[in-house]
């Protein structure tokens, strides 16, 4: 049960974190984009493309968090509002499961299958490029449609956080599952699988000797660079 008292515990605790997260994220940011290698290695696209979502997610839905933490009222208390609210949390929660999965089956190609996949430019675009935008076209349209525009009648409570949510997944509960295990379940659940998988593929490639050799000093940053990101993410 939530009180005034857990409340202002939470907002203290969340209000001294987000300062630091954000000077962090712009921090990693500004160091990727000014560093011309770095800005054009292609296993660190899809990490910065979550820096920023993940910035995102500290600037906006952490401040309407801390926001509704202090007050204990969603303010303002408008259905305007609480879409939006909705809308950005589901959004960019959805978007940061779907780029560590879509990151962590990348690391499998950059490391295996880097020549034959990566060696042109259409390979490269429909390879590393496209399965980014079509995370974010599916997802915005998604939520955009579900929270904004699906036939059904939000009873928003303004003394919830995000104004207990929306109402497509009550009034539709075969849609609110496949959201739920879709856009959440099932990528955190494959995230584990292809991460471990990883690992095993490297000690089987490493030990075992298999045909083709693997430069493992090339390959070793975007091996090592990504767990600490994934271990917060899994365990957070």
């Amino acid at each position: 049960m939530e009180t005034a008292e857990t409340r202002l515990v939470k907002f203290g605790i969340f209000m001294t974190l987000q300062p630091p997260s954000i000077i962090c994220y712009l921090a990693s940011i500004h160091y990727i984009l000014s560093h011309r290698n770095t800005r054009q290695a292609l296993h660190n696209h899809g990490p910065l493309v979550l820096l920023f979502v993940g910035l995102l997610t500290v600037i906006f839905d952490l401040s309407m968090i801390l926001d509704f933490l202090r007050t204990g009222v969603v303010t303002p208390s408008n259905e305007a509002y609480c879409s939006m609210w909705i809308f950005l949390d589901m959004l960019l929660y959805a978007l940061t499961c779907a780029l560590m999965l879509w990151i962590s089956i990348e690391r499998h190609i950059l490391i295996f299958h880097n020549q034959q996949l990566f060696d042109t430019k259409r390979k490269r675009f429909f390879v590393h490029y496209f399965p980014i935008a079509f995370i974010f076209g599916y997802l915005i349209v998604f939520y955009a449609y579900n929270v904004f525009f699906y036939p059904c009648k939000n009873q928003y409570d303004y003394q919830v956080v995000i104004c207990s949510g929306a109402c497509f997944a009550f009034a539709n509960p075969i849609l609110g599952l496949y959201d739920q295990f879709a856009n959440s379940v099932v990528p955190y659940l494959l995230i584990t699988i292809v991460n471990v998988g990883l690992w095993l593929r490297i000690v089987w490639q490493k030990h075992y000797r298999m045909r083709r050799a693997v430069d493992w000093r090339q390959h070793r940053k975007i091996i090592v660079q990504f767990a600490p990101v994934l271990i917060v993410y899994m365990f957070g």
